[in-house]
């Protein structure tokens, strides 16, 4: 899911829309500001001087409907920014998508949430991560694949019994490898392997893998940048991810049941970074990838070989 989609004569559009459906009617805060500001480093420009002025959606003119798409979805992060959702965002972010006659369903969600109704939050929310999962299992392996996803999730039974030693084997690795480093993680975090009681499908085990790569721990803050992270790095339909994240990180709705729900986790420049690093690394991470060939390799290696840009720390250090 790219972010930085635009021409360059619409970036000054693009960054008046956010600041609107960041805020419509009064002065932006450091969050909002924040967000503003590493929109315009992730496009190659500099920090803003001053607050946009709110635009009128009606004079929203993008071309192309991938890049109206991502707009709105860009649009969609900023509302949701505000605890709670604030009235004149989300009607912003309505008129703006009947302008650019895009449609995106965490529009849906979005309405849901202002309500209170966090039980159609959570539904429309899984049934969009859970139509990439299922579909990502079947391609991986057929029936038995999306079998194996509800039977290891909700049921917690060993799925992929003949693959556990070779993700247990890892451990064998020379330390500071890809697989060792992985190991370790899914070891000292107490995460079950593909195979193990409570253990996570082998489809799914891309996840902790990207995790070790991206640098992102298992803290709240840590999830809501792996997900920001992945939904970028995905080709196809990232942001449910990126959804997904933010409701359960920051909204403090519980979509999916591995972890609780928390509030206050969006800062928009690690969230919108990560979605920078992961679209810019060579492969989608999420869609059918053998991480196999990286496990012996030295963690920076394997970070090189596809691609990786470094944190937001390191980079502010590197400048």
């Amino acid at each position: 899911m790219d972010i930085d989609v635009f021409l360059p004569g619409e970036y000054n559009t693009v960054q008046r829309v956010l600041r609107t459906a960041l805020n419509p009617d009064g002065m932006l805060a450091a969050a909002e500001r924040s967000f503003l500001d590493t929109y315009a480093a992730i496009c190659g420009r500099a920090p803003l001087r001053a607050d946009p002025l709110p635009i009128d959606s009606r004079r929203v003119v993008i071309e192309g409907a991938h890049s109206r798409k991502r707009l709105v979805q860009l649009g969609a992060m900023a509302v949701l920014l505000s605890r709670p959702v604030r009235p004149a965002s989300l009607a912003f972010l309505q008129t703006l998508a009947a302008a650019l006659s895009t449609h995106d369903p965490v529009i849906d969600v979005i309405r849901a949430l202002a309500k209170g109704r966090h039980r159609t939050v959570r539904l429309l929310a899984m049934r969009r991560v859970m139509r990439v999962m299922l579909k990502e299992a079947w391609l991986k392996e057929g029936l038995m694949g999306v079998l194996r996803v509800p039977i290891a999730l909700l049921l917690k039974s060993p799925v992929n019994k003949d693959k556990l030693w070779n993700y247990k084997k890892l451990g064998l690795l020379p330390e500071g490898t890809l697989g060792r480093e992985y190991w370790k993680h899914m070891t000292e975090v107490g995460f079950g392997f593909p195979g193990d009681v409570a253990g996570i499908p082998d489809s799914i085990a891309y996840h902790d893998v990207a995790h070790v790569l991206a640098d992102n721990d298992t803290t709240p803050l840590g999830e809501i940048q792996q997900g920001s992270f992945q939904g970028g790095n995905r080709r196809e339909d990232g942001f449910f991810f990126i959804q997904m994240v933010i409701l359960q990180f920051h909204q403090g709705v519980q979509v999916t049941p591995a972890t609780g729900a928390v509030t206050g986790q969006f800062q928009p420049d690690k969230v919108l970074w990560a979605i920078h690093r992961g679209a810019q690394c060579h492969v989608d991470l999420t869609h059918q990838w053998n991480f196999w060939p990286l496990m012996p390799l030295p963690l920076a290696e394997a970070r090189a070989r596809i691609g990786l840009l470094p944190k937001l720390g390191g980079l502010r250090a590197a400048a």
